[in-house]
């Protein structure tokens, strides 16, 4: 099965625009390869959209941390601190008034 997942990747299917259409053209062609049987296209068009699934998740949770880590390298303020801020402001404006 491994072997399928990698042809999915060679073939074209991004994690992002990966659909079951795809995948079941990807699993049809397959097949009239000899390379896989009628009836395990089933079970591997489930296991391809499982391992895709699986990847897209891994590759946002990724992505998600390299950004945050370059966030706080740059020292952008969080939206906790500029509303910590806001309201700072907020009470230093009322005892001016």
């Amino acid at each position: 099965m491994l072997d399928i997942f990698k042809k999915g990747i060679y073939l074209g299917l991004g994690i992002a625009s990966t659909t079951k259409e795809k995948v079941e053209g990807l699993v049809d062609e397959m097949i009239e390869k000899g390379e896989l049987t009628k009836e395990e296209k089933s079970k591997a068009v489930k296991e391809i959209l499982q391992k895709f699934e699986r990847d897209e998740k891994e590759f946002k949770e990724k992505t998600k941390a390299v950004v945050n880590e370059r966030l706080n390298d740059i020292r952008f303020a969080s939206q906790k601190e500029v509303k910590e801020l806001r309201k700072k402001v907020a009470d230093l404006e009322k005892k001016l008034a």
